[in-house]
């Protein structure tokens, strides 16, 4: 099963920064941004609402977790990097979760 923990992890690690950096308040680019990612991923690979995945990510409100799927949605539609992205930790949130 992959669970918001695991997207946390995997996203954390793939950018370098720590899974508690993606859960806090900081809003700069480099911890902003892979939280979105991460936000994407957990909405896109779990059944969570919107406000249960807003709680996981610090007590976020549901309407920055739908600009944040929004946003990345977007952005793999117009730059292949970001589509790269996503891909690759999509793939590596299954290995990991068929690996347990």
């Amino acid at each position: 099963e992959i669970t918001p923990q695991l997207i946390i992890d995997v996203v954390a690690d793939h950018f370098n920064i720590s899974p508690e950096d993606i859960s806090s308040a900081n809003r700069s680019r480099s911890i902003a941004y892979p939280r979105q990612i991460a936000m994407y991923l957990v909405r896109e690979l779990t059944s969570m609402s919107l406000n249960d995945i807003g709680l996981v990510f610090g007590g976020k409100d549901h309407t920055t977790v739908m600009h944040a799927y929004t946003r990345i949605n977007d952005e793999m539609q117009e730059k292949q990097e970001i589509y790269n992205y996503v891909t690759e930790l999509t793939l590596q949130l299954k290995q990991r979760s068929n690996d347990k």
